[in-house]
């Protein structure tokens, strides 16, 4: 684990098929069925020995339960993320009044930001010229969000809407106008949406810091969230605490 190319060297086999690693059993065998046609070393406008041997190693390890229960277990260690499941705002809509029946829905008192303004005032935090960095190394905060739970909850599946600041590209100049009057030149501006997480019974742990990566993610067509990494800490609720 101390080796820096441990995480490199790590295969990722559900990468290596494309797709996703809640995906089932059908859905391995379905995706390694269109690969090998692909690059089966037989066909000779696309086939591949190395590619086709590749593909062939991630079908046997994700399509045998006992390979892949050790596969996740390693995977799950490299990928924290993994825990938590994102959700647009058209799936949790279409899918909110069975949701009561099957998740938690965490209140939004209980998702705490980081580093608050009135917090960083009483430490003297906020004085000009001061950086995020710096205020992170004096406030020991290297998190973005508090999620508070109860013991109970931990054994349930948990649903959490974080509002977050995204940036829009401007639906008018589509961001190539430096004289457009919608944005004013600047091609997109800011918002908010809410990042939609559900994370699975049981497995969150409290006092870690969860780090999420949301390079990529997109809540709309022509929208992103500003920050590419959002670190979320689990802790219990006081008086809560076994």
């Amino acid at each position: 684990m101390n080796d820096p190319g441990w995480k490199t060297n790590f295969p990722d086999h559900y990468k290596n098929l494309g797709l996703s690693p809640l995906s089932s059993v059908e859905k391995v065998k379905s995706r390694y069925r269109e690969l090998a046609k692909i690059f089966h070393p037989d066909n000779q406008e696309t086939g591949s020995v190395d590619l086709f041997q590749k593909f062939a190693l991630s079908y046997q390890i994700l399509t045998h339960p006992t390979r892949r229960k050790e596969y996740d277990l390693q995977y799950l260690s490299r990928h924290p993320e993994i825990l938590f499941r994102f959700r647009s705002e058209k799936e949790t809509k279409n899918e909110e009044h069975l949701s009561v029946f099957k998740t938690k829905q965490i209140p939004s008192s209980r998702i705490l930001y980081a580093g608050q303004a009135v917090e960083l005032a009483k430490r003297g935090l906020l004085r000009a010229g001061m950086r995020n960095r710096e205020r992170k190394k004096y406030s020991g905060i290297f998190y973005d969000i508090r999620i508070l739970l109860t013991p109970e909850e931990l054994n349930f599946r948990l649903s959490a809407k974080i509002p977050l600041v995204v940036r829009v590209l401007c639906p008018d100049c589509r961001g190539s106008n430096v004289f457009c009057d919608s944005c004013g030149g600047k091609g997109t501006y800011k918002s908010f949406r809410n990042l939609n997480l559900e994370a699975e019974a049981g497995k969150l742990l409290p006092g870690k810091v969860y780090d999420l990566d949301l390079s990529g993610l997109k809540p709309d067509g022509f929208v992103h969230f500003k920050k590419n990494h959002l670190k979320v800490k689990i802790e219990l609720l006081e008086g809560e605490k076994k």
